[in-house]
């Protein structure tokens, strides 16, 4: 893949030689746990309730020690060891890795990003109220291991039993403080959830791994920010000291005492500064000198059933938005959320579904929260738009064409091809002729002041 990474970056060629293998564009989800109810309910509802019962037992069996694949149950998702290491093994995996890698110098309005919505609320972690109705089957480091690079974690200030009902900053699926952040119980404390992911990013094989943390706030208050930075602050760092966090600089706060997200931040800009995790969220003077402000620079949404293919898209956000913000859709496979639509069909029309979430990479969508993401259902494939099924193939060539429906596949260097070039003022162009030796084609530079490179995606 090395070698790859390097054609890829240099140079692409067009052809219309046909198809290599399968066309991932048609990736199927597979049948949804719930399926045989789903098949017999006009409504949600009873479906999703089963659902999460199964779910729930299932992950009490495997916490007690029961071998994964003893625990698979009836309208259960299929969480197994087994399954995340052959996703460690697969082409997926690999090509997830290659396109991750080949974005790095990227803005992060362009750059995109496999993320989980609800990071946190997860069976895998502990039995609580509101783990129960989960977002997620797998741990935030089993997350991470399958090539998520955004999280999310919701933060309250409450009551908390360990500190004998004084307040603490806890990581919770629950309603606002204006509410009485009803829903959240027993959960975790924020400095018992950090560790997870600052352990995950201080081993060796992880340390140029860059994450995206997204703390939706719900503390609104001044002590609670004030914990939650000195939990920040102590937890993301490594061994050495040295501290995992990218911070803002204090010299660029606004009159809201908020530094804005920069867009035009690269990940090789993080690596560059000693760092590997961006920290944002909505405005807050007390949480600052950790958190950027995303407010404005971000938009998202709730999936939407009228998502269309490219070019028809979502209505919602033009041309302009994709181009200048980072646009963000996600889920909600709680049973809450099946509650609060009571009709809905046991289909979900707002599910993130391959298909769909294939469409919104196309149109230009570049943060995903995914609920209930497993390695083998399709959505993680899905994401991929650079090499075709199986490439780059051993021995097929050491130059990269692009075909016709825009994937990549490896040839021999020999082949006469137009070459796709971009000027320094970021105009491309396709040549009639040329031949394309070792990343770019002859001339073309000294001719035309021009240079082969690979499309953002």
């Amino acid at each position: 893949m090395k070698g790859a990474v390097v054609i890829g970056v240099f140079g692409v060629v067009l052809t219309t030689i046909p198809p290599v293998a399968a066309d991932t564009s048609g990736v199927v989800a597979p049948p949804s746990p719930t399926a045989p109810c789903d098949a017999i309910s006009p409504i949600a509802v009873p479906c999703v309730a089963l659902g999460k019962a199964t779910d729930a037992f299932g992950a009490e069996c495997r916490r007690v020690g029961i071998a994964d694949a003893h625990c698979v149950l009836p309208l259960a998702h299929k969480v197994t060891q087994a399954a995340r290491d052959a996703y460690l093994q697969s082409w997926v995996h690999r090509v997830a890795q290659f396109q991750y890698a080949l974005q790095d110098e990227l803005p992060l309005r362009q750059a995109q990003w496999l993320g989980t919505h609800n990071s946190f609320n997860s069976l895998s972690e502990s039995f609580t109220p509101s783990h129960a109705d989960s977002n997620q089957q797998l741990s935030l480091a089993q997350q991470l291991d399958i090539d998520v690079r955004a999280l999310e974690l919701d933060l309250h200030y409450i009551r908390r039993l360990d500190l004998v009902g004084g307040r603490g900053v806890t990581v919770c699926h629950g309603l606002g403080p204006d509410k009485a952040n009803l829903g959240c119980t027993t959960e975790p404390a924020f400095g018992n959830v950090l560790p997870e992911i600052a352990n995950w990013l201080g081993t060796p094989a992880h340390s140029d791994q860059v994450i995206l943390l997204y703390l939706e706030d719900e503390l609104k208050d001044a002590r609670a920010y004030a914990s939650a930075v000195g939990t920040l602050d102590g937890v993301l760092r490594r061994p050495d000291g040295s501290s995992f966090i990218y911070r803002p600089n204090p010299a660029q706060r606004a009159a809201d005492g908020c530094v804005r997200l920069p867009l035009n931040l690269s990940r090789n800009d993080v690596r560059a500064s000693g760092a590997q995790v961006v920290v944002v969220g909505s405005c807050a003077s007390g949480w600052a000198s950790d958190v950027f402000n995303w407010d404005g620079v971000e938009v998202e949404k709730g999936s939407t059933s009228g998502y269309r293919a490219y070019p028809a898209c979502d209505a919602t956000y033009g041309a302009g938005t994709y181009a200048s913000r980072l646009v963000r859709y996600y889920e909600d496979s709680t049973l809450v959320s099946a509650l609060v639509k009571p009709t809905r069909p046991p289909t979900d029309p707002e599910a993130l579904a391959p298909a769909k979430a294939k469409a919104m990479i196309d149109c230009g969508v570049n943060l995903f929260g995914f609920d209930q993401l497993l390695p083998e259902d399709g959505r993680i494939q899905a994401s991929l738009w650079s090499w075709a099924p199986d490439e780059p193939r051993a021995g097929a060539g050491e130059c990269t064409l692009q075909d016709r429906d825009g994937r990549w596949v490896s040839a021999p260097c020999t082949d006469a091809h137009p070459a796709a070039c971009v000027t320094a003022a970021g105009t491309w162009a396709v040549t009639s002729t040329g031949r394309h030796v070792r990343g770019c084609s002859v001339g073309l530079h000294r001719r035309w002041g021009r240079f082969c490179t690979a499309p953002i995606r």
